[in-house]
């Protein structure tokens, strides 16, 4: 029997109908694709630190942020200002909960430093106490125990201002293995906008040689204009 040409494809029809129903799922559609607000390349070169939760990339209270090419003399954050040695040189936040960063040349032959800021709006963050103690299980002494640490708290031009310094083995989050001959001058300052977090990271002999520069930044913490 010859069919014809309107038969046949009827037919093709109908079978392509019933392959279609009877397969298990339709094909998946491909994803979207994603353009980024802001190349990576264009905000480094801007100077603009990298997104993290509290930074005012993501949150407006941060205020002002310094950036690479800000006064060299200041650093801004929080609604905050106060003084910067120009030796402190700005640098992108590398880890997650760094608002602003900053590298401290070594003393002598060693290694250098970290003053590293994280700002968390009010209420966020957790409370002072609790990211007080987990700065203090970060340095162990000799017996592997919490070394113990210095804790003041104060007033800085009308600002409440907790300052702490931690010395010993520092294992912070996600290192491997603890360093040793460590040490952290610490400071929360409770800011209007909300709490400010401070640390000067590094070997001893290169944090005791800025401890001075510190206690001049934290003394000079004011409201910024």
């Amino acid at each position: 029997m010859t069919l014809s040409i309107a038969t046949r494809a009827a037919c093709l029809c109908s079978v392509a109908v019933l392959a279609a129903a009877c397969s298990d799922s339709a094909a998946p559609k491909p994803p979207a694709p994603h353009t980024p607000s802001i190349a990576p390349k264009a905000a480094e070169a801007a100077g603009a630190a990298k997104a993290a939760p509290g930074d005012s990339a993501t949150n407006p209270a941060a205020g002002k942020l310094s950036t690479s090419t800000s006064d060299p003399s200041i650093i801004e954050i929080g609604g905050l200002e106060m003084p910067k040695p120009a030796t402190w040189t700005w640098q992108a936040p590398s880890m997650a909960f760094r608002t602003l960063q900053y590298a401290v040349p070594a003393e002598g032959s060693g290694s250098g430093g970290e003053l590293v800021f994280s700002f968390f709006a009010a209420g966020d963050g957790g409370a002072l106490d609790a990211n007080i103690e987990r700065w203090h299980q970060q340095f162990r002494g000799a017996d592997g125990n919490a070394a113990p640490f210095e804790r003041a708290d104060r007033e800085v031009n009308g600002l409440k201002v907790i300052v702490m310094k931690f010395a010993g083995s520092y294992q912070g989050m996600g290192a491997a293995a603890p360093r040793q001959g460590m040490e952290q001058l610490g400071a929360i300052v409770q800011a209007p906008s909300g709490n400010v977090f401070i640390r000067l990271i590094g070997p001893s002999a290169t944090v005791n040689s800025h401890r001075d520069a510190f206690a001049s930044m934290i003394k000079g913490l004011k409201l910024a204009k």
